[in-house]
């Protein structure tokens, strides 16, 4: 049965990370099971129910994706637009590579596997502008390439992706807490482009173990 629920041990990894203990909780999760070091992806921690199995659920439930800033943080405001554009950005990343063959329903249900999703300790700060910034024209520019990359510009030296999934009970099936850092993805800072391409993976690899748990 660990077999079926592997995948969640690499479902949000992006880069090897050099995290030696399990990030301070955030508060995201209700109960925050004991996590083991992952041995193939060091640096992400993982825990996994005796007997969890993916067998038999052929629905997805994606709660509302989450965003905490640190305390810590020098940023701590998003505006509510721009914070609707990245968390549905990042819904979309997973649920792309689930549907048609695993709708992505509203509400529980017996045969519905619960996701719920967040972007924790958020370490960020504001990029200086420019004098071109300060102008009509380069205001422009800056907004064009906000909604492009559906984000505000930020450079985000630290997240954690904190994951769980649950059956229709509520029964904690498998929890995922990655640390993620700049230099884990050889850039001095992470973009929410970079936190979309982990959610696009783990799409993939949540797709792949359902196949395989319900051939």
């Amino acid at each position: 049965m660990r077999r079926a629920l592997c995948l969640i041990a690499g479902l949000f990894v992006l880069t090897v990370a050099t995290a030696a203990t399990v990030p301070p909780q955030s508060g995201f999760l209700d109960t925050y099971p004991t996590l083991q070091p992952d041995a193939k992806h060091p640096g992400s921690f993982i825990y996994i129910a005796p007997g969890g199995s993916l067998k038999g659920f052929t629905k997805v439930q994606i709660d509302p994706i989450l965003v905490w800033y640190a305390k810590d943080s020098t940023y701590q405001g998003i505006d509510p637009n721009e914070l609707s554009a990245v968390t549905e950005n990042l819904r979309k990343a997973l649920i792309k590579h689930l549907e048609p063959k695993y709708p992505v329903v509203d509400t529980a249900g017996p045969n519905v596997l619960r996701l719920r999703l967040a972007v924790t300790n958020v370490t960020a700060e504001k990029k200086k502008r420019g004098i071109l910034g300060y102008t009509p024209v380069g205001f422009v520019i800056s907004t064009a390439k906000n909604a492009a990359t559906a984000g505000p510009n930020l450079n985000i030296s630290s997240a954690t992706l904190e994951a769980e999934l649950l059956d229709s009970s509520g029964k904690q099936l498998a929890v995922v807490i990655d640390p993620l850092e700049g230099q884990d993805v050889q850039k001095e800072n992470l973009t929410w482009a970079d936190i979309g391409k982990v959610l696009d993976a783990a799409g993939t690899r949540l797709r792949a173990r359902l196949d395989s748990d319900n051939p």
